[in-house]
């Protein structure tokens, strides 16, 4: 019997039509490109056109989406340096933040989110890739992934490969989304309410000058310390209310602003419990509290000092403080330390070290340069928790073969990144041509660059920070400059043609400058 092509064999029309899925949570109806133009008014409608490029691109952006998150899967799986562990996740963040253009924190987000729709939750993952999905519903989904165990994930993308994804609309799905999570958990030990203590800066408003500090945890142990506040608060407010009716002499207690006396009347409780709570000794016995030298860095224009101009204050080099309240804030220090910039670039002119330990300046120093980790893309703050780091390692054996402490071998570190540099998973290295020390002594004229080797070949540039607010000083002193030079030249051309005119001359010109009352005003009230 001759052979028979399987092309020839089998005719496509006779063949069964493929069984319809099996979903457990099923749309009404199929929401496919005709449904879409039926919607915005079919073809007749001038919209439906537009409407449904929307849709596609809809669909197109999730498929983006989609492969974004497969690169970045990939990217992770393939990277050696991260010893295959999300612990380490950050190793491969610090490699596509600058890419993205987001934080190392933002990355680091976006690596764990990538590994768990990849590799934890493939099912709904594929309805995204297809572009059945849109990717705000993908988003809302990995919300609520996050904090599930891997297995959680596992069972929650089966349950949601029962929903008819493609065609529910959003309230439905966020709504199988809530069932899913709360079916997969189930049964699960739920976190306790002590892990959820923490105390956190949530909110900075730069126009009041003011920022809001949230306290989270256990009920009982929050209503006890609101319970004491207000405890504390009836008892300073009651001190205070005697103390001003027997007219007793002497600072009232937690007076923050020395003004109720001139009021006549105690605090309120609202504002005594904030006074109690940031203006009251913190006891942290039996620990031994160690003195810190840091204090909270701000940085005034000089102009602003002197009442010239209000341009704002500096806080950390990241938060610009009103120019009023900074001139109250300088005028409580008994201490004023002058910081030397670039008129142009606002780069910090620099002090030296001959010591492994940098001076206390030179720590100065770091601080303005470095308000956040000096990593590209991180933006942990170096008030406290940071450590100064050499670019290129002192060498404790032969100092004068090793890196200098100078501020061009400096920078500050959070401890992460120092970990990890100490691993030398980074290698941060700066131009020798640039360094003072070796040439002339000159400084360039903007920031120092740092080129940062991340491993497998990428490289990426940072720079130092700069005083933002020196060119806006120094272009407002240049124009005050001008214009005392050319109400001076006025001046003084005035009086070169005064003295040039005879005695009658001068009277005549003063009699022209007296304007007589006009008759229509009436006598004058004097």
């Amino acid at each position: 019997m001759p052979a028979v092509d399987d092309a020839e064999a089998v005719d496509p029309s006779d063949s069964a039509p493929e069984p319809a899925r099996s979903f457990h949570t099923r749309a009404r109806r199929k929401l496919d490109a005709s449904v879409v133009v039926e919607d915005a008014g079919g073809f007749e409608s001038p919209l439906a056109g537009s409407v449904l490029e929307i849709h596609l691109l809809m669909r197109e952006r999730a498929h983006l989406y989609g492969l974004h998150l497969q690169l970045v899967a990939d990217l992770f799986t393939d990277d050696s340096e991260n010893e295959g562990s999300l612990d380490w996740a950050e190793v491969t963040a610090v490699k596509i933040a600058t890419g993205l253009r987001v934080s190392n924190l933002s990355a680091t987000a976006l690596v764990h989110d990538a590994h768990r729709a990849v590799k934890d939750m493939p099912s709904t993952f594929a309805v995204l890739l297809a572009g059945d999905m849109p990717e705000s519903f993908h988003r809302y989904l990995l919300r609520h992934a996050r904090r599930l165990t891997p297995e959680q994930a596992r069972r929650l993308d089966e349950y949601m490969a029962g929903v008819e994804i493609a065609n529910v609309p959003q309230l439905a799905f966020e709504k199988q989304v809530r069932v899913g999570t709360k079916l997969v958990t189930a049964g699960a030990v739920p976190i306790l309410p002590s892990k959820a203590r923490s105390v956190d800066l949530v909110g900075i408003d730069e126009d009041a000058g003011t920022a809001t500090l949230t306290i989270t945890g256990p009920i009982l142990e929050i209503k006890a310390l609101m319970h004491r506040l207000d405890v504390a608060a009836h008892t300073v407010q009651k001190e205070q209310r005697r103390m001003l009716q027997d007219e007793e002499e002497g600072p009232l207690p937690f007076d923050l602003d020395d003004v109720l006396r001139e009021q006549g009347r105690p605090m309120s409780l609202r504002h005594l419990r904030y006074a109690i709570l940031t203006h009251s000794v913190i006891d942290i016995d039996p620990v031994q509290e160690t003195t810190s030298a840091v204090k909270l860095l701000m940085t005034v224009p000089v102009t602003t000092m002197m009442g010239y101009s209000n341009t704002p204050a500096m806080l950390e080099g990241m938060t610009p403080i009103p120019a009023e309240q900074a001139r109250r804030l300088a005028a409580g220090e008994k201490t004023w330390q002058r910081i030397l910039t670039d008129p142009i670039t606002g780069a910090y002119l620099p002090v030296n070290a001959s010591t492994y330990t940098p001076t206390a300046q030179m720590r100065l120093q770091l601080r303005l340069r470095h308000p956040v980790c000096a990593m590209p893309g991180c933006d942990r703050p170096t008030v406290l928790m940071a450590e100064d780091d050499h670019i290129l390692e002192y060498d404790h054996d032969h100092p004068d073969e090793g890196g200098q402490t100078s501020l061009f071998n400096l920078h500050r570190l959070c401890h992460i990144h120092h970990q990890v540099k100490t691993k030398q998973l980074l290698d941060p290295v700066r131009d020798e041509a640039l360094d003072p020390a070796r040439g002339d002594g000159t400084t360039i004229a903007g920031p120092y660059p740092t080129t940062w080797h991340l491993g497998d070949g990428i490289t990426t540039t940072s720079y130092e920070d700069t005083d933002l607010l020196t060119p806006i000083v120094a272009a407002e002193l240049e124009m005050a400059a001008r214009i005392h030079e050319r109400t001076y030249a006025e001046k003084l051309s005035i009086h070169e043609q005064l003295k040039a005119l005879t005695r009658e001359q001068r009277i005549e010109l003063e009699r022209r400058r007296i304007i007589p009352p006009h008759p229509d005003y009436g006598e004058p009230p004097f």
